[in-house]
């Protein structure tokens, strides 16, 4: 077996929310993680991100970037006082020529579901670059707000379920 640790300053996590009305941009900061192999076979791994600092980074007027920050830090979606991290297991990968199909386990507020996701990776002897995509229904993790399948008559403060997590992994033997 052969264990990559992921170099959180390489790399990067980004996450689209989108609304009927437009959309939001931001970060989410990569604590710690490690991807194994067998041979070129990703064969499991685990990524911890650091919820405490989410970003925010489409909005530069200062109170609107506050109040935003501040809700998505709130109840209404991470519960980041009590819910400090999320965390990604990889317990099984399909390999179809370059592209990787991941399955595993996504835990956001204490609240584990199954998800799976593309990626691309690249192993360049010592050094790893893994590039991938993952569509998060927040519903499941419990988070509500602005969602149409909870709430009616909410006309363009819709909120769409689904949130996108682009990430860029570097890691190093």
């Amino acid at each position: 077996m052969i264990r990559f640790n992921i170099q959180p300053e390489s790399s990067s996590v980004n996450w689209t929310g989108k609304k009927v009305l437009g959309l939001h941009t931001g970060t989410i900061f990569l604590q710690s993680g490690f991807l194994d192999f067998d041979q070129d076979q990703l064969i499991g791994g685990e990524l911890t991100m650091d919820m405490t600092r989410i970003t925010v980074t489409d909005m530069k007027e200062q109170k609107l970037h506050y109040e935003f920050l501040h809700h998505l830090q709130s109840a209404d979606f991470f519960a980041v006082d009590q819910y400090k991290t999320a965390k990604l297991t990889i317990t099984k990968c399909v390999k179809t020529g370059d592209r990787h199909t991941v399955y595993g386990d996504l835990a956001i507020k204490g609240i584990t579901n199954p998800i799976s996701f593309n990626t691309s990776i690249e192993i360049l002897t010592d050094f790893l670059h893994a590039m991938g995509e993952l569509k998060v229904d927040l519903t499941v993790y419990g988070i509500k707000y602005g969602s149409g399948k909870f709430l009616s008559n909410l006309g363009n403060k819709l909120i769409y379920d689904e949130f996108v997590i682009q990430f860029k992994l570097i890691g190093q033997k």
